[in-house]
C-alpha cells in the first residue's frame, strides 16, 4: 500500500501534467485565434494543434467558449505579472504616459492585442468573465485616474468623465489607424507605443518632472489595486480549468 508521502508525491505530479497540458492547448487555442479569429476556431482544430486528442480538451473545459475564457484570464494573469516587474524596475511608472507604454509594449506581443477587433473575439467578447475583466478595469483606471489628479499628476482642467471619454478616444486612434492609412504612413509597434505615450502626456500631464512622494504613494494605491486584481484572475481562471 502506497504510504501517505508517496501519495501526495504522485497527486502533486498528475497536477504538474494536466497544468502542463493545459498550458499546451491553451497555447495552440491563442495561435488559432491570432490566426483565424474566434468563429473560425474550432475544438478539433485546437485538438490537432496541441497534438491531443478531442476528448482530453474536455477533461479541463466543459465548453469551447469556457476554453477561450480559461485563454484570456491567463493572458491576463500574464500580462500582469509582466507589467508589476516593469513597474518595479521604472520609478517614474506610474505616471500615465509611462504606464500606458509598459502596457502597449506588453499587449503589442501578446494575443490580447487582439481584443479590440469584434470580428476576432466574435462572441467571447460578451462573455460574463470578460465583462467582470472589463468592468474591474473600468473601476480600477478611475480609482488610479483620480490618484493621479489628487497627487498633481494629471491636469484637472477638464472632469475626469471628460478625460476618460478623451482617453479611450485617443487609444481607440491609434490602434485602428494603420487599417486607414496607405503604408507609407503606418506606425510601427514601437512607434506606435511611443507616439501614444507621447500625446497622452502632451494633453493630461503638467509640465515639469512629477513629484517623487506623489509617484510613491499613487503606486501604493496603484499596487494594491494589482493584487485585487490578480487574486481576482487566480480565482476565475481556477474555476475556468476543471
Amino acid at each position: 500500500m502506497p504510504r501517505r508521502g508517496e501519495k501526495e508525491q504522485g497527486s502533486d505530479k498528475e497536477r504538474l501534467k494536466r497544468k502542463a497540458r493545459a498550458d499546451r492547448i491553451l497555447d495552440a487555442a491563442g495561435e488559432l485565434l491570432r490566426r483565424w479569429g474566434y468563429k473560425k476556431t474550432t475544438i478539433d482544430d485546437i485538438s490537432r494543434q496541441a497534438g491531443v486528442a478531442k476528448g482530453t480538451i474536455y477533461l479541463h473545459w466543459k465548453t469551447r467558449e469556457a476554453l477561450f475564457e480559461a485563454l484570456i484570464l491567463r493572458e491576463w494573469r500574464s500580462i500582469l505579472a509582466d507589467l508589476r516587474q516593469r513597474l518595479a524596475d521604472d520609478p517614474t511608472g506610474i505616471t500615465l504616459s509611462a504606464l500606458t507604454r509598459h502596457v502597449v509594449s506588453i499587449a503589442v506581443n501578446n494575443v490580447l492585442m487582439l481584443m479590440s477587433d469584434p470580428e476576432t473575439l466574435g462572441e467571447l467578447r460578451r462573455s460574463d468573465i470578460w465583462q467582470e475583466v472589463v468592468q474591474f478595469r473600468m473601476e480600477t483606471s478611475r480609482i488610479y485616474l483620480e490618484q493621479l489628479r489628487n497627487k498633481g499628476l494629471l491636469r484637472t482642467d477638464a472632469d475626469i468623465q471628460t478625460q476618460i471619454a478623451m482617453m479611450a478616444a485617443i487609444f481607440s486612434g491609434f490602434f485602428v489607424v494603420n487599417q486607414i492609412l496607405s503604408p507609407d504612413y503606418q506606425f510601427s509597434p514601437e512607434e506606435m507605443v511611443k507616439r501614444l505615450a507621447e500625446t497622452l502626456h502632451r494633453t493630461f500631464e503638467p509640465e515639469g518632472p512629477p513629484d517623487p512622494e506623489a509617484l510613491e504613494e499613487v503606486a501604493r494605491t496603484f499596487d494594491q489595486l494589482l493584487d485585487q486584481f490578480a487574486a481576482i484572475l487566480e480565482r476565475k481562471y481556477n474555476e475556468a480549468t476543471l
